[in-house]
């Protein structure tokens, strides 16, 4: 799965431009691996003007998504990372905005005692 996940990310390189030419980035040399669980660190090369461009880039929902249909399709079992399964949330309804109205209406402490974790 996690070599999927880096061919996704390099054929997103590979369509877009280089910023020092403008050329296409489709024959640019690229390199890109896993720096922890849930980071991704890329370096690519422009094949007409040398231009050097990369950086460390954060792994995200879509990408995991993209990388698991891929996965799919070519007969792999898709493991999504345990960072990328904390995002997949149902979404916020008209009820938990409610909810949150009515406990900030309420609310007697500063910003950072709100975000505090909640003692047992």
């Amino acid at each position: 799965m996690e070599q999927v996940v880096l061919r996704v990310l390099r054929a997103e390189v590979r369509r877009r431009k280089c910023p020092g030419c403008g050329n296409s980035l489709r024959r640019a040399d690229i390199e890109a691996s896993f720096r922890g669980d849930s980071s991704i660190q890329l370096h690519f090369r422009c094949r007409f003007c040398s231009f050097e461009g990369g950086g460390e880039f954060e792994l995200t929902p879509e990408m995991c998504r993209e990388a698991a249909q891929i996965a799919t399709a070519e007969g792999e079992e898709p493991i999504i990372p345990e960072q990328a399964v904390k995002f997949a949330l149902d979404p916020i309804t008209a009820d938990d905005l409610i909810t949150v109205h009515e406990i900030l209406s309420g609310w007697r402490g500063d910003f950072s005692s709100l975000l505090a974790p909640a003692s047992a």
